[in-house]
């Protein structure tokens, strides 16, 4: 039996009759593929599991496991979305997530010219005081480089890995991490502080605005006195600005 539903950034949380909550993340993709109307050109399995890398890398950073996916694929099985739920299949594998179950469905009444796909990947919490609190000594740390389109798989050698991000929320310190997706860097930071009644003062505005793409950039609030041990055990970060009040 549900006990709640709150809605917090781009999760939704479920609580049960139990200390578990349920999180749910997703994401789509369309027009990225090797179909006539693509604007993309791009192999189905690498579209698909980046479509996936998203709601993996949101449910991540909030400290829920994922536990199922679910993909919509709005073109047909063969072969297409055969090739599509290899990417998707690759890409749990990369996460550490082989077994975990997958359903889903495929468009085959219909003749499609353009690739389409939905991945929902629904975890599980058992925290008691699952939302995170920045306070005013946090400063802000990026991971990642904004990449979207085509620079997704030119530079795909450049973008971190699942076991980086598991790694970085495990350390004592780290308040808050944020996966970056079409909406940019200053979007995701000024929500972060905006959550916490605070304001964020970035010290550089490189790419601000710029898509991250499959959440190609992480944010990630540290308390302050832990920001020198942090950045010089993961030399990917960087310092971009800090919460005031």
């Amino acid at each position: 039996m549900i006990l709640l539903f709150q809605q917090f950034r781009d999760l939704s949380i479920v609580e049960l009759y139990s200390k578990e909550k349920l999180v749910i993340a997703c994401d789509s993709s369309a027009g990225i593929g090797q179909k006539e109307y693509d604007q993309i050109i791009i192999e189905p399995e690498v579209s698909a599991s980046f479509c996936l890398r998203v709601p993996l890398m949101e449910l991540f950073c909030f400290g829920a496991v994922p536990i199922c996916v679910t993909d919509l694929i709005g073109n047909e099985y063969n072969p297409t979305g055969k090739r599509m739920l290899e990417g998707i299949k690759n890409e749990l594998k990369k996460a550490g997530l082989d077994d975990l179950p997958l359903n889903g469905s495929t468009e085959d009444n219909m003749t499609t010219k353009m690739s389409s796909i939905g991945v929902t990947v629904i975890g599980s919490i058992l925290r008691e005081n699952i939302f995170p609190h920045i306070n005013n000594n946090a400063v802000l740390l990026q991971l990642g480089e904004p990449f979207v389109g085509r620079e997704v798989e030119q530079k795909e050698d450049l973008i971190f890995s699942y076991h980086l991000v598991k790694s970085l929320k495990k350390e004592v310190g780290i308040l808050d991490m944020v996966p970056v997706g079409s909406k940019g860097i200053r979007h995701e930071a000024e929500t972060m502080a905006k959550l916490n009644k605070m304001t964020i003062h970035f010290n550089q505005y490189k790419d601000l605005e710029k898509s991250a793409g499959p959440a190609t950039v992480i944010l990630i609030a540290v308390e302050k006195k832990h920001e020198y041990k942090i950045t010089n055990k993961y030399t990917g970060l960087k310092k971009i600005g800090e919460f005031r009040i």
